[in-house]
């Protein structure tokens, strides 16, 4: 059930390095750690009952976190110099360490996502 949500967990509480590293350059990779979790979220929806307290609340504190950081307001949030050093992104990093523990997950490593990146190219139509 947790497959999803593990790896989005493990890879939120890397440090910035790593976590840069785990995306190509041509994509927002906070917004990418961020948009994993949320998948990672729905992996869960109906296992709610299954969840401890503990790690309810890590979860929530997570999706708090990275929610309190949306919006136009925030855009300078979202980049890669931000992803190193705004201590917002310490604070998502020490949440998501504290929720690998609540689960009993190895925080030695993200794991890959198989996920495919596809570097859009502004093309001219070419006739049939």
């Amino acid at each position: 059930m947790r497959n999803l949500l593990e790896q989005a967990v493990v890879a939120l509480a890397q440090s910035a390095d790593v976590q840069l590293s785990l995306f190509p350059d041509f994509v927002c990779k906070a917004d990418e750690l961020a948009l994993n979790f949320e998948d990672g979220l729905y992996e869960i929806v109906g296992h709610e009952a299954e969840l401890t307290t503990e790690q309810h609340e890590a979860v929530r504190h997570i999706n708090a976190l990275l929610a309190s950081m949306s919006g136009k307001r925030n855009l300078a949030l979202w980049t890669d110099d931000a992803l190193r050093s705004h201590p917002v992104w310490e604070n998502v990093r020490l949440a998501a360490r504290t929720a690998s523990i609540a689960f009993g997950w190895d925080n030695r490593g993200p794991f890959r996502t198989g996920a495919f990146y596809v570097c859009g190219r502004a093309t001219r139509a070419q006739p049939l």
